[in-house]
């Protein structure tokens, strides 16, 4: 259901990107291209109803998808009421100075030799076939 949602919200934002890119605030959009055009379907609507649609849709694309995102906010996502996110567990981290910090690293870097140390020991023995 999450995914049909999404892939709802993203046509309509396709879909509404076109019906905006249609309109021109000065009169010359797609209501003069049908206005004008002298025939069947500029007679149909008219120059006043091209325009008229375009922002009825424009309207109702966005009213729709703004439902669709606070469905999905609300029903589909993880509440998050007793996680913390990322900057509230990072301010309640103590801070940790630079010195701390280089300490820290360096801590795992002396305690790996001296665990290799013993396996380097052992004799190495020579590769079997005698040449």
């Amino acid at each position: 259901m999450f995914t049909f949602l999404m892939l709802l919200i993203l046509i309509i934002s396709v879909v509404m990107t076109m019906a905006i890119l249609m309109q021109n605030p000065k009169g010359g959009g797609l209501s003069s291209a049908f206005g004008g055009a002298g025939g069947g379907f500029g007679s149909m609507l008219g120059v006043r109803h091209a325009s008229d649609i375009l922002a009825k849709t424009t309207w109702g694309l966005a009213i729709g998808m703004t439902v669709l995102i606070f469905m999905v906010n609300m029903f589909f996502l993880p509440s998050g009421a007793t996680e913390q996110s990322i900057i509230q567990r990072s301010a309640a981290e103590q801070p940790i100075s630079p010195v701390q910090k280089q300490q820290q690293m360096q801590a795992p870097a002396q305690q790996a030799p001296a665990q290799q140390a013993p396996a380097q020991q052992q004799p190495a023995t020579p590769p079997a076939g005698g040449q």
